[in-house]
C-alpha cells in the first residue's frame, strides 16, 4: 500500500492524472461540439464555424496576456485553477442557456480556458517527466489513450441519452479538472517573477524577433491548422454522407488518436534520431494526402486507414514542435514559448481554415458534395509543408541515436 501512495505521490504521475483528465473532455469537446450546437441550438454550419473561428481568433490576444499573467505567478497551479474553474462555470450555464449570442459569448470564453489550458498541461508534462516516471512519451500517450476514452464514452452515451450527454461529460470533467489542479504539488516559479506585467508581455512577444522560432511557429501552426474542416465537420460528413453511425463515428475518431498513442508511446524515443524539423515535414506530408482522400468519400473500410494519418498530421508536427520549442527556450520559457506559438501562429491559422470551412461547408452540402471542402484544406497543407521545408533547411545536425 505504501508503493502505491509512494508511486502516486510522484509529480509526474499526478502531472500525467491532470493531462488525462482534460484530454478527456477534449475527446469529447473536438468530435462532438459541432454536433451539440447542431442538434440542440440548431446552428447552420456557418454560425458554428463563427463560434470555433472567433474562439480561435480571440486567442491571439488572450494568449499573449494569459502568458504574462502566468509568468507572474509564484504558483504553476495558478493558470490551472482560473482555466478549470472558467469551464466549470461555462459548461454549467449552457444548462439554462439558450440563443446564438448568449451561446457564442459563454463558448467564447471557455475556448480561451480550453486552450490555455493546453500549454499548461503539456509544460507541466515535459517538465515532470524528465527525470522520473512516467516518462514523457508514456505519459503524453496516456494522455492522448484519455481522449480516445472520452471520444468512445461520448459516442455511445450521445447514441443512447442524445446530445445533452455532451454537454454533461463535459461539465463533469471540468469540475475533476479543479480537484486535478488542486492534487499538483506547489511548484514554485524561478526567476525573477516581480517583473512589471508589461515587460513580461513583451518578452513574450519578443521571442517572434528569433526568425527560426517564427517559421517554427508558423510552419507547425499551418500544418495543424489543416484539422479544422475535419474537427468541425468530420463527424457530420461521416453521419450525414455515409451513414455511419456516432458509435461508429466514435471508433475512427478512437482509431486516429490510437495511432496517436501508440506514436507517443512506442515511437517518441525511436523519433529521437531525427531532428524536429523533419517530423514537421512529415506531419505536412501526411496532412496533404489525408485531406486529399477524405475529399472524394473513401468506402469506410478505407477510412479506418487514413485515420492512421493522423499519426503524421497530429503526433509528428506536435511531436516535432514540442520538443524544439523545449530546446530552444527551456523549462522556464515553455510554457509562454507555446502559448506564444499557440495565439500568433495556430490560432490565426485554425481560425482562418474554421471561417472558410463554414460557408464552404454550407454551400457544398447543399448539393450533397460537403467532404469536397477537404480539399481547402489540401492546399492549407501545401502551405504549411513549403514552410516546414525551408525550416528543414535551416536545422541543426544531429548525431544519431544507437538503435
Amino acid at each position: 500500500m505504501s508503493l502505491l501512495t509512494e508511486s502516486l505521490s510522484r509529480p509526474g504521475v499526478r502531472a500525467t492524472w491532470l493531462a488525462c483528465l482534460f484530454f478527456a473532455g477534449f475527446g469529447c469537446l473536438i468530435p462532438f461540439l459541432p454536433v451539440w450546437l447542431e442538434k440542440v441550438h440548431h446552428f447552420s454550419g456557418s454560425q458554428i464555424t463563427l463560434v470555433l473561428a472567433v474562439g480561435s481568433l480571440s486567442r491571439i490576444v488572450a494568449g499573449p496576456l494569459t502568458a504574462a499573467w502566468a509568468d507572474g505567478r509564484k504558483d504553476r497551479r495558478a493558470p490551472m485553477f482560473l482555466f478549470a474553474g472558467i469551464l466549470t462555470l461555462g459548461f454549467g450555464s449552457l444548462w439554462f442557456i439558450q440563443g446564438f449570442a448568449l451561446v457564442f459569448v459563454i463558448i467564447l470564453l471557455m475556448d480561451v480556458a480550453y486552450w490555455g489550458f493546453v500549454p499548461v498541461v503539456e509544460a507541466a508534462l515535459l517538465r515532470l517527466t524528465k527525470f522520473g516516471w512516467p516518462r514523457y512519451g508514456l505519459a503524453r500517450g496516456l494522455a492522448s489513450a484519455a481522449f480516445v476514452v472520452g471520444s468512445l464514452a461520448v459516442g455511445a452515451l450521445l447514441d443512447r441519452f442524445g446530445p445533452w450527454s455532451i454537454l454533461a461529460w463535459l461539465f463533469g470533467i471540468s469540475a475533476l479538472l479543479i480537484v486535478a489542479s488542486a492534487w499538483m504539488k506547489p511548484e514554485p516559479v524561478a526567476g525573477d517573477r516581480e517583473m512589471p506585467f508589461r515587460e513580461r508581455l513583451a518578452s513574450g512577444i519578443g521571442m517572434l524577433k528569433n526568425p527560426k522560432f517564427t517559421l517554427l511557429i508558423f510552419s507547425a501552426g499551418i500544418i495543424q491548422a489543416t484539422h479544422g474542416y475535419f474537427y468541425a465537420f468530420g463527424s457530420l460528413i461521416w453521419i450525414n454522407e455515409q451513414a455511419v453511425s456516432g458509435t461508429l463515428t466514435s471508433v475512427l475518431w478512437g482509431i486516429g488518436v490510437g495511432t496517436e498513442v501508440c506514436f507517443l508511446i512506442f515511437l517518441a524515443r525511436w523519433t529521437e534520431r531525427f531532428t524536429p524539423e523533419t517530423l514537421i515535414v512529415v506531419g505536412g506530408i501526411a496532412a496533404v494526402v489525408r485531406w486529399t482522400a477524405l475529399a472524394f468519400l473513401p468506402p469506410v473500410w478505407m477510412l479506418f486507414g487514413l485515420q492512421l494519418l493522423h499519426a503524421g498530421t497530429f503526433a509528428a508536427t506536435f511531436l516535432g514542435a514540442i520538443r524544439m520549442i523545449q530546446t530552444m527556450h527551456g523549462d522556464e520559457r515553455t510554457p509562454t514559448a507555446q502559448m506564444i506559438y499557440m495565439a500568433l501562429a495556430s490560432a490565426p491559422a485554425q481560425a482562418f481554415a474554421t471561417v472558410i470551412s463554414g460557408p464552404l461547408y454550407d454551400w457544398l452540402n447543399a448539393s450533397g458534395r460537403a467532404s469536397l471542402g477537404y480539399l481547402a484544406m489540401t492546399a492549407l497543407a501545401i502551405v504549411g509543408l513549403v514552410l516546414a521545408i525551408m525550416l528543414w533547411l535551416r536545422r541543426d545536425r544531429m548525431i544519431a541515436l544507437p538503435a
